[in-house]
Formats: structure tokens, C-alpha cells, sequence
């Protein structure tokens, strides 16, 4: 019997811990202080970042505790947990006496009740009680709510209450809240976020994550087919698009061009534009012909990088101006030939044909530079995004329940007075926006009056 009892008082007091205010209010602070220290400290970031801003102490101590993974760290998972379950039994406690009010309402204006009311009215009718009671009833009804009528000691009581789904609206809130941090929990186990840079024409099968320290798996592969950019006159970019491909057992199952805010999806994978880059040095396009104009070819020449020609000898690419003498884009060439000295000349983008003069066996014009772009993508899934929206959905019901409604209630008190005649009383009450219900209850006083006269 003693441990029975030991066992009792040991699960009373989890009990207690867990629909203890202090305890929300604690996890509550916890989790402002670590959302401001997400904020301040960059998440998600490669570790040679964090080195350039933190001494090795610093950065030991901040990588030790999860800091730059925060919301992936098991202790803010704990935090989270710690919270939903305390908010959850704190519901649970809570709610059984709001429901047993709600379902057994004071139907009965006692002396205690009415001397509670600071909204009340009282004066007697002629007639009997049963028929005033008949006719009260009918008045509540049109102009209020349909009342409960009870007969107790020779009084008929009416009762009626409107907006009694205000009393529930905190606990919607509550379950909506559940609701969204179990969607912030099933996003930090299950789900991930990364950056991944695609050169066009290449592919990838993984992202890395937290900060680069693992490689995540897709299950499939996504392609950048192509990259575009479209700049200002200034040179500043105005718009950038990546064409994206899915490749899924060997074939393309999904193709979509993206830009800023409008992802690719696939398999509860979100692909966001999120940069762009160049991948690698720029080429110079150089289209070769012969003297009389006849097409050799092109070549693609890559800086200082020699290539050869055949027949002819070696072309390098050795410097590039985008206005050179007030002309426009030029770019310089070196040419080497068996057994003759180095030639520099400089190509004019603007003259294809001004190479013609050196009188060689071959002229050569410039085409403008060419420049492999990267696509930088933010990859991102969380199954508990859909649960956090129906959080929310709930949250707007319940803060409308809570603070839009309110709950009013009205009682009449009849009774057969000494003199013959029937004493009326009638009080009312709300649980919120009583200034608006004062005015509701003189319009509902003066036409409850009026009946039957």
C-alpha cells in the first residue's frame, strides 16, 4: 500500500512538472534567446567561413554545442519536445473543467448569481406564471437565443447563451500551436536544407548539408541544362533563370525553367534560385578564314592557352578590354609560327574584317567572350510544412474564436409575487467586449419588457 501510494505521489508530481507555468515560460524564454542566437550566428555555413570570423576557441566552443546547426541540434529538438508536451498536458488538464462548465451551464439566477451581475432589471406583470414564462420564452428566442426553461420552487428560470464557442478558442490556439511545433519537429528529423552549385550541362545526385559536413542523398539526379542572365546597361543583373531537369531511373521525368521564388519540385524536394556564378575562366571566340574569306573553322581560346593550327602554327589569347581605345571590346592575340618570331595584334569585336590587313595566309575576328555560368540552387525538404499550415489555419480559427466572440448569457427569473402578480428578473453577463454587450442588453431589456403589453 505504501509503495502504491509512493508511486502515486511520483506520478503526480511529473504530473505537475509538465502543466506547470513556470515550465512554459521557461522553455518559451529558452527558445527567444536561441531564435535571436540563430539569427546573430549564420547557420548552415562552410567551416572556413566561421573561421575567418571566430578565433579557434571560439569556433571550437560554438561547433561543440551545435551553434551552427542550431535547428538541427538535438538540444533544440529537446526544447521543442519539452514544450509541446508541457502545453499539451496543460490542455489536457484544463480542458475537461471548461467542458463540464460549458455542458453544465447556471441555468438557475439565483440571490448569489444575480448579486454577482452588475447588469440586471426587475418589475412585475399581471397575469399568471406560466403564461408570462410562455411568453418570455418566445421573446428570448426571437431576439436573443433559444432558453432552457427550468421550474424549481414554484420559479420557471429561462436561460439562454449565445457564442459559446469562445470558451474553447484558447484551447484551438493551444492545439494549433501542438500542432505547428510538431511540424518543426517532424522538419528537424526528417527534412534537410543545402546549397549546391550545377555548372551548366553538369548534374548532381547529392547536396551537401550542415555547413557542408554531409553529403545528403536525393535519390535522384537534377541537370542544369542551361543558365541565362540578363543584365541592366550599368552591367548590374536584372534577372536569372536556370533550366532544370530531373532524371529519375535514366529518363527525364520533370523540366522546368526557374527563377527567384517560383521552385522546382519533386518528391517533396524544393529547388530554389538562390545565386550564380561563373564556372571557371572565360573564352574568347575567334572565327578563322582564310584569305579569300573562305571559313576555317572557330576556335574557343582560353586565357594565355595555346592552340595550335594546323598548317599554320600556335594562337594564344593574352589580354581582353572592354572598351580598348574607345573602339569596344578587343581582345589581344598572340600568334607563333615555325621558325618566325611571335606576332601581337589586337582583335576589334566591332571590325571582324580589320585582321585582313597584316596580309597573312589567315585573318581572325573576334566574336565577344563566352563564360560557363553555374547555377546556385538552395535545396530544401520538410515534410512538416503542410502539418505547420494547418497549425496556422487552426491558430487564425482560434485567435477569431478567442478574441472576436464572445460568450453572453441571459437569465429571467419568474415568479409569483405576495400581491398576485408575477416578479420578473432579468440579468445578463459576457465573458469579453461588455461595453458592446451593456448596449445589447438594453435593446434586448426594453423589448423583453414590452412584451405582452
Amino acid at each position: 500500500m505504501a509503495d502504491e501510494k509512493r508511486t502515486l505521489s511520483l506520478m503526480d508530481r511529473v504530473w505537475d512538472f509538465f502543466i506547470s507555468v513556470k515550465l512554459a515560460i521557461f522553455t518559451l524564454i529558452i527558445l527567444a534567446v536561441t531564435s535571436i542566437l540563430g539569427t546573430i550566428v549564420e547557420q548552415n555555413q562552410p567551416p572556413e567561413k566561421y573561421h575567418k570570423i571566430y578565433e579557434d576557441w571560439a569556433f571550437a566552443l560554438m561547433d561543440r554545442i551545435n551553434l551552427f546547426d542550431m535547428y538541427h541540434s538535438m538540444w533544440f529538438l529537446f526544447i521543442l519536445v519539452l514544450f509541446t508536451v508541457n502545453l499539451s498536458c496543460c490542455t489536457i488538464d484544463r480542458f475537461p473543467k471548461m467542458l463540464k462548465i460549458v455542458r453544465n451551464p447556471r441555468t438557475k439566477l439565483d440571490g448569489n448569481l444575480e448579486k454577482s451581475l452588475s447588469l440586471s432589471d426587475r418589475w412585475k406583470r399581471k397575469g399568471s406564471l406560466t403564461e408570462w414564462a410562455g411568453k418570455y420564452a418566445e421573446a428570448l428566442s426571437a431576439s436573443f437565443a433559444k432558453p432552457i426553461v427550468t421550474e424549481d420552487g414554484g420559479e420557471v428560470h429561462l436561460y439562454a447563451e449565445t457564442g459559446v464557442a469562445s470558451r474553447f478558442g484558447v484551447y484551438v490556439t493551444h492545439l494549433s500551436i501542438i500542432i505547428i511545433f510538431i511540424g518543426a519537429i517532424a522538419g528537424n528529423v526528417l527534412g534537410f536544407k543545402g546549397y549546391v552549385n550545377i555548372p551548366e550541362g553538369e548534374s548532381v545526385a547529392q547536396v551537401p548539408v550542415r555547413g557542408g559536413l554531409r553529403m545528403q542523398d536525393l535519390g535522384f539526379t537534377v541537370r542544369c541544362n542551361a543558365f541565362s542572365l540578363e543584365t541592366y546597361p550599368s552591367g548590374q543583373p536584372k534577372a536569372y533563370k536556370s533550366d532544370l531537369s530531373v532524371i529519375d531511373g535514366g529518363r527525364e521525368v520533370a523540366r522546368k525553367t526557374i527563377v527567384v521564388n517560383d521552385p522546382l519540385q519533386y518528391k517533396g524536394i524544393w529547388f530554389y534560385q538562390s545565386s550564380y556564378g561563373q564556372a571557371g575562366g572565360a573564352t574568347a571566340k575567334v572565327a578563322v578564314s582564310r584569305k579569300d574569306g573562305t571559313p576555317m573553322g572557330a576556335l574557343a581560346l582560353a586565357a594565355n592557352e595555346s592552340v595550335p593550327v594546323d598548317g599554320y602554327g600556335v594562337v594564344r589569347g593574352v589580354n581582353y578590354d572592354q572598351n580598348f581605345q574607345g573602339n569596344g571590346p578587343a581582345l589581344q592575340v598572340v600568334v607563333e609560327k615555325p621558325g618566325k618570331p611571335a606576332a601581337t595584334f589586337w582583335l576589334f569585336q566591332a571590325s571582324p574584317n580589320l585582321d585582313r590587313q597584316r596580309a597573312d595566309s589567315l585573318f581572325f575576328s573576334f566574336g565577344g567572350l563566352s563564360s560557363k555560368f553555374f547555377t546556385g540552387l538552395q535545396v530544401a525538404k520538410d515534410p512538416g510544412v503542410n502539418i505547420v499550415w494547418l497549425g496556422c489555419a487552426l491558430m487564425v480559427i482560434g485567435l477569431i474564436m478567442a478574441f472576436f466572440l464572445s460568450h453572453q448569457r441571459v437569465w429571467v427569473r419568474l415568479a409569483q409575487g405576495a400581491d398576485g402578480r408575477v416578479e420578473v428578473v432579468l440579468a445578463g453577463s459576457a465573458g469579453r467586449n461588455r461595453l458592446a454587450f451593456e448596449k445589447r442588453f438594453e435593446k434586448l431589456q426594453i423589448g423583453v419588457k414590452a412584451t405582452g403589453q
